[in-house]
């Protein structure tokens, strides 16, 4: 696909220009026979644009630092070059402070402190919360000014410095066994999230829900074992086993639900 009609499948604005910063990345990768990355994005993006460009001639791999990311970039690894999670340009920046003279500083606090740099929210991923501490994924080229520059989150003193790697906790689930009618998309977000067939119907249609980080409208479209649905502002679902029929004959599985 020619960089005309990639960007043709995109709408005006800034939407297109995201894509065209992405396709330029793609090209430099290929020019230089060495790999290319671009800023960080939502996963929904992200695999948007990597299905449309899966007949280029770089590998593509997806990553934010770590497997669950929310934010993530897009690294584009040219022929007989090395894809490696590792080479992502992706620093974890650790912001701490003493509990005992703040209150809890919030998501909102560390990501507003750290964008008052100047710094953009593209070159910012995850922020990950623990006591006395949030971890912040950034683009590595704007890590040690981060780190040089930022003295306070809100008027609380925090130290800052840069870690060598940081895993964090694994998102907390509530697994569950529920029958359905059948496999249906809206049925499986009835049944994980409590909310009727109607109400999923909407949803759906509305563009909140992602399966597999790809987005869908039709509320009839099947699910499988393995597959993770997001509900945009509910959390997700994964479907760990598709168990088999009951005497009803409804469909039994076992789901994780991430709230």
């Amino acid at each position: 696909m020619n960089r005309k009609d990639f960007l043709a499948s995109f709408g005006d604005g800034e939407e297109r220009l995201s894509a065209a910063k992405v396709y330029d990345r793609m090209e430099l990768a290929k020019k230089t026979f060495s790999p290319a990355f671009t800023a960080f994005m939502d996963p929904y993006t992200a695999h948007g644009i990597k299905d449309k460009l899966l007949r280029s001639d770089c590998n593509i791999l997806i990553y934010g630092g770590y497997e669950e990311s929310e934010r993530v970039m897009l690294g584009f690894f040219p022929e007989f070059s090395d894809e490696d999670y590792s080479l992502f340009p992706i620093t974890p920046v650790e912001m701490s402070y003493n509990t005992k003279y703040s209150r809890t500083l919030t998501h909102r606090d560390f990501l507003g402190s750290v964008l008052g740099l100047g710094i953009t929210r593209e070159k910012t991923g995850d922020i990950m919360l623990e006591e006395g501490r949030a971890v912040i994924y950034v683009d590595s080229d704007v890590a040690d000014y981060i780190v040089v520059n930022l003295e306070r989150v809100g008027h609380t003193k925090v130290n800052v410095k840069i870690l060598s790697s940081f895993s964090p906790k694994p998102s907390e689930a509530a697994e569950k066994k529920i029958t359905l009618s059948s496999l249906r998309l809206d049925a499986l977000l009835g049944g994980a999230f409590n909310i009727s067939r109607g109400r999923a119907s909407e949803l759906i249609k509305g563009e909140k829900v992602y399966i597999n980080w790809k987005k869908t409208v039709s509320p009839s479209h099947g699910v499988e074992e393995g597959d993770v649905v997001t509900l945009r502002g509910a959390g997700r679902v994964k479907i760990n086993e598709v168990m088999g029929i009951t005497k009803k004959e409804r469909v039994l599985i076992n789901v994780s639900v991430y709230k």
